[in-house]
């Protein structure tokens, strides 16, 4: 580890600190390096990088946004996005057909949502060919509509994020702490000291807290319970059976549910809303009955030939806040969280990254 030592030699010292090593946390500490090569970053983790909600997204991408903030936010990262594959040769993307299942009533709406202007459209005889052979048995309702879009992209977080880390890191005076848990975050001495469950510390010249759930049991807390930060389960399950090539997700909009093919995993992933709100990430997890129930109704309406592939999944946690718009505001002098995903976090992380060094750098976005 290269690092520099403050005056009394008591503790290490860098020009930032990031604490949390998932997708956010990468994203901003590559771009501090990316800002200004000569810049010393330590990644802090109390576990390992890549872990947590960023290891278990499904790293769907629907530039969509429920109202015009996150719409801005979704925009802006799918272009940041670009700039990365180009950047890294590789952002672990790829395109992947959507189709939408919505009621009637709704269609404006859903097309209100899309970030970057465009409009879904009634799928075509050959579209719902394939969808029908695809999904076994599906059916809805005749109040709902079925609807196509532009392509989205799947990505692969926990490999974003293991990149990002490895350009970071592969400067000799950037770190990667793990097994640091920051309990305290303190101004001292014209520094940010950040303090560890087991009494070690460090200081930086500035910080970016990034930790997704963990951020109601740390040293910010309050700040972020009084933002609205809530953390809640997540949920997705698994639906072992191989998508064919060239299978498209599935939508459920009024439900907050979809279907998404993981050809890497051979299997669906069936993502639900679950109902279980406060659940710390430090908690035991586990798909629940109710989790299930949820699960096998969605199926058994819209593609019963797919319950008997409903075995295991998904669990964790994250952060929300209200209106799913997340929170990247100051913290304290020189400190600044990065949190709220809301089940959004990789699809947004880009533009909440670049806001936070933002803030930080104190540079006004035109």
């Amino acid at each position: 580890m290269s690092e520099r030592t403050t005056g009394t030699g008591e503790a290490p010292h860098y020009d930032l600190a990031v604490v949390g090593a998932g997708v956010v946390g990468a994203l901003t500490a590559y771009y501090a390096v990316r800002r200004d090569p000569g810049r010393r970053v330590a990644v802090i983790t109390h576990a390992g990088r890549g872990t947590g909600a960023t290891r278990l997204s499904a790293g769907f991408d629907t530039p969509t946004g429920h109202n015009p903030a996150q719409r801005a936010l979704a925009a802006r990262s799918t272009a940041l996005f670009d700039e990365l594959a180009a950047g890294l040769g590789d952002a672990g993307r790829a395109p992947v057909d959507v189709r939408w299942l919505v009621a009637r009533e709704n269609t404006a709406a859903l097309d209100a949502t899309m970030a970057d202007g465009g409009r879904t459209r009634p799928v075509s005889g050959e579209e719902r060919s394939l969808l029908e052979r695809t999904f076994p048995g599906f059916a809805h309702g005749g109040d709902q509509v079925l609807l196509a879009s532009g392509p989205m992209t799947m990505g692969r977080p926990q490999w974003l994020t293991d990149r990002l880390l490895d350009e970071v890191l592969g400067r000799p005076a950037n770190t990667l702490l793990e097994g640091f848990r920051v309990t305290r975050v303190r101004r001292t001495g014209g520094c940010v000291e950040l303090v560890a469950a087991d009494g070690s510390r460090i200081t930086a010249a500035k910080a970016v807290l990034a930790p997704g759930p963990w951020v109601l049991d740390g040293p910010v807390a309050a700040a972020a319970r009084a933002r609205g930060a809530r953390v809640k389960k997540v949920v997705a399950f698994h639906l072992m059976t191989p998508p064919p090539p060239g299978a498209p997700a599935l939508v459920l909009e009024d439900a907050d549910a979809f279907l998404l093919p993981h050809h890497g995993g051979g299997h669906w992933i069936l993502s639900i809303t679950s109902p279980d709100w406060d659940r710390g990430p430090d908690e035991p997890l586990a798909i629940d009955p109710r989790d299930r129930e949820v699960a096998r109704a969605l199926l058994a309406r819209h593609v019963p030939g797919f319950l008997p592939h409903l075995l295991g999944g998904r669990v964790f946690s994250d952060c929300f806040t209200a209106g799913h718009v997340p929170i990247v505001d100051t913290a304290g002098d020189d400190v600044v969280m990065a949190i709220g995903g809301s089940g959004s976090g990789y699809r947004l992380a880009p533009a909440m990254a670049e806001d936070a060094l933002d803030l930080l750098d104190r540079r006004t976005r035109t």
